[in-house]
């Protein structure tokens, strides 16, 4: 159950090393900042689609296990708790600090967002935390999408950076506080010590370390595949940013 990084956290890095291909292309051709895509959104397409998603997720982490046994529940049960949490603090939040009113946009963010979270986690905790670890993940996107808009060299339409990034490597991070080893056990991992918020100790911190060595590597390693892989493709095709697409993208 390492999707969050294995998935969502090298997502964000290969997502980063192309918008930086991207940003040495519109460079070139004299932008100051990387030009802005506005997106129309349907939202019954956006409510099916996040729908279908969040149907399909219950096959991926509860298929993670290996078995269907009673502990398969647990991780339907926490996988529900931490995105139906996230969906309802992300729609909380924004209208407690943006003062807007919640939209379906928000709605599907927050339930994808606590997803990703909950993914590296489903079946070491319980749920309780799995309603915390998702409640956290409302404001947790909220203020990563407002960082990374400040960014002026590319633009994140889909909220790839706070939504797979972010909450990927939190959520990775989070193994080392949340997790119980009776849940651990029960889905198959009985490595995996207490977390530091349920006395893991010194066990938990090495834990720590060790998810912190695993997530530098991933990235590292994912970044530079993918930079030098879409450099290649960029030189094949002549460029990402062709000339057709950058003279519609100007009008």
């Amino acid at each position: 159950m390492q999707g969050g990084l294995v998935v969502h956290g090298a997502a964000a890095a290969a997502g980063l090393a192309i918008v930086y291909e991207i940003w040495r292309e519109e460079k070139k051709k004299g932008l100051k900042q990387s030009m802005k895509i506005d997106m129309h959104i349907n939202s019954t397409w956006l409510a099916l689609g996040i729908l279908l998603l969040w149907i399909g997720w219950f096959g991926f982490n509860p298929g993670s296990v290996l078995a269907f046994n009673s502990d398969v529940l647990m991780v339907v049960i926490t996988t529900f708790v931490a995105s139906g949490a996230a969906m309802m603090s992300t729609m909380l939040f924004g209208e407690l600090w943006d003062r807007k009113t919640p939209t379906i946009m928000d709605a599907t963010n927050g339930i994808l967002m606590g997803l990703i979270i909950i993914t590296p986690l489903a079946g070491f905790v319980s749920p309780a935390s799995a309603l915390i670890l998702g409640f956290i993940g409302g404001p947790l996107f909220i203020e990563g999408e407002k960082l990374f808009s400040r960014v002026k060299w590319f633009s994140d339409p889909v909220g790839l950076f706070p939504g797979h990034g972010l909450g990927g490597v939190f959520g990775v991070i989070m193994i080392a506080f949340f997790t119980q080893h009776s849940f651990a056990v029960a889905s198959g991992n009985s490595v995996l010590p207490n977390g530091l918020l349920f006395y893991g100790g010194f066990t938990a911190l090495r834990q720590l370390g060790i998810e912190l060595l695993g997530i530098t590597v991933v990235v590292v390693v994912v970044f530079t595949i993918s930079l030098v892989t879409i450099y290649l493709i960029s030189k094949l095709i002549h460029g990402i940013l062709n000339d057709e697409a950058y003279s519609h993208l100007k009008q």
